[in-house]
């Protein structure tokens, strides 16, 4: 294959059919006023790009429950929580029965998470939220099966970038002027790039981010060193509760 045709083969997968694909409305009037059609395209990887307290994640709470009140895909929607800084309730609240939420150990796994709910094509949208900038071709991958599953993929990033390329459409949140008033412009694949503002008012705004934590290890099973009767400071371990065959 020429390296002409390799780079035509990278970008259909990249761009996919934009004119014809389906969009999932994000419910949101400044957002689905600046995307063609009206919303995020499904089977494309899109880009929400800001800091913290400019309205990203709540707007995208937002598209997760339209997703589900529109009656989309077979099991609703999922969402990665890459850093575990929101509160599962807080992200699934209305659609618990239909929301898979998903908190990966390492945030570096939150891709590995993404990759498999994509193939499980059982979703309308898969939210990947903070997950470390995916390198190109981790991006291309991942754009390459919500392609094939007609799956919106959404990318949260609150730095300048969630991914090193990929993206199909890619918006921009901030906060502009003396009142700090939420903006969002379109930077790739939007109707026009100019900032428009985000009246987020009729939105139910998440709870705040918390401090990322650790799992909580397991220490049943080893007692600690100096505990009583353990000669010299030595560990004790503690005898495993045995379980009958069944």
């Amino acid at each position: 294959m020429s390296i002409a045709a390799l780079k035509l083969r990278i970008a259909t997968v990249v761009a996919g059919a934009q004119t014809h694909a389906r969009r999932l409305p994000t419910d949101i009037p400044a957002i689905d006023a600046a995307l063609p059609n009206g919303g995020i395209p499904r089977g494309q990887l899109t880009e929400w790009l800001g800091p913290p307290g400019t309205g990203l994640t709540s707007a995208a709470r937002q598209l997760l429950f339209a997703t589900l009140r529109a009656g989309c895909g077979t099991s609703g929607a999922a969402w990665v929580d890459a850093r575990r800084t929101l509160d599962p309730l807080a992200i699934a609240a209305d659609g618990l029965d239909t929301t898979w939420v998903v908190r990966p150990p390492d945030p570096a796994r939150a891709p590995w998470c993404a990759d498999l709910l994509l193939r499980s094509g059982a979703f309308a949208l898969v939210v990947l939220d903070d997950a470390p900038v995916l390198p190109r071709p981790i991006a291309l991958r991942l754009a390459h099966l919500a392609r094939e599953t007609d799956t919106a993929l959404l990318l949260l990033g609150h730095g300048t970038r969630a991914t090193d390329g990929g993206a199909t459409l890619r918006l921009r949140f901030d906060r502009r002027g003396p009142n700090r008033v939420p903006t969002v412009t379109p930077e790739k694949g939007g109707l026009h790039p100019h900032p428009v503002p985000l009246a987020l008012d009729h939105v139910v705004p998440v709870t705040p981010r918390l401090c990322a934590h650790p799992e909580i290890p397991d220490r049943r099973s080893v007692a600690r060193a100096g505990r009583r009767g353990a000669p010299h400071g030595r560990t004790r371990r503690v005898a495993q509760p045995r379980f009958p065959d069944r």
